[in-house]
């Protein structure tokens, strides 16, 4: 038996969308025991079967790949990581069933390989890279392969997620998305994006802040976030970056400490102050 443990993530950080993402400490864990046929342990009901676990899936995919014949297992799960509340749940149902099915195999493919291979089942990176790499990463794609490239943070700045008690579904906040863009506004993205990795290597919140201006994205998902106008307004007059967290409804404050908790209080949400995570871990049991 062993266990892939897999971080929660917050992606596109404001202007970097489907781009940018950064891990956090917070984790779904998945065992895996061989066993004569697949079985599911800790999920909830309607996922205990093939056809609609995507940990399965995603193992399965492998196999695949490699022209290797499945090998089953006994999969188990038990996570800290809220659903469809844009911290990266389905990628991390993902990066843990294919890391499973590479280590159980001895590993034939590289962190990079396996990398492509989630980016590919998840549609796009910004989630599954910080998932696998840790800390925050931007990653591009050339052709039909996706590349990643990983960036320091500094350990001057605090994360506090604030996550309201509702669902968002990826595919309604990519529905309310605009068709066309002005570009004007892809230029103020491109003008903000490229100077990220510098501000949150030298924790300059200031700079932070004053990149956190996103028009592709952030003012129609927004609409579907209740209180995100005014918890934004709040942060902003504390000199706390706020934005949100992949698609939503989790938002994502960055600040030098945590006194903004207080304020934020208010608004009745969970608030939780993770570390950066530090990405896929694979133990044997």
């Amino acid at each position: 038996m062993f266990s892939v443990k897999v971080n929660a993530t917050s992606a596109n950080l404001c202007v970097g969308f489907d781009v940018l993402g950064l891990a956090l400490d917070i984790k779904n864990v998945f065992t895996f025991e061989k066993t004569d046929d697949f079985e599911f342990t800790g999920f909830e009901k309607k996922y205990c079967d093939i056809k609609h676990n995507l940990v399965y899936d995603s193992y399965i995919r492998v196999f695949e790949i490699l022209n290797k014949k499945p090998i089953p297992v006994r999969i188990g799960f038990s996570g800290d990581i809220p659903v469809s509340r844009g911290l990266g749940s389905s990628s991390s149902l993902i990066v843990g069933g294919v890391f499973a099915a590479n280590h159980i195999l001895g590993e034939p493919l590289s962190i990079n390989e396996c990398f492509d291979i989630c980016a590919k089942i998840e549609g796009h990176p910004d989630n599954v890279a910080p998932a696998i790499y840790g800390g925050l990463v931007a990653s591009y794609k050339i052709g039909d392969k996706y590349y990643p490239n990983l960036y320091h943070i500094s350990d001057k700045l605090k994360f506090v997620t604030i996550i309201p008690p509702f669902e968002l579904s990826t595919e309604m906040a990519r529905g309310v998305l605009p068709h066309e863009l002005a570009y004007k506004d892809i230029v103020n993205n491109l003008s903000r994006i490229v100077n990220i990795p510098r501000a949150f290597g030298d924790g300059d919140l200031k700079l932070i802040n004053n990149l956190f201006d996103d028009r592709l994205h952030e003012p129609y998902r927004g609409k579907l976030i209740k209180g995100f106008d005014e918890i934004k307004k709040v942060c902003n007059s504390n000199d706390v970056a706020l934005c949100i967290s992949g698609s939503g409804s989790t938002m994502l404050a960055i600040s030098y400490d945590y006194n903004i908790l207080n304020e934020l209080k208010k608004f009745g949400y969970e608030l939780r102050t993770p570390s950066v995570g530090t990405g896929v871990i694979i133990e044997e049991e």
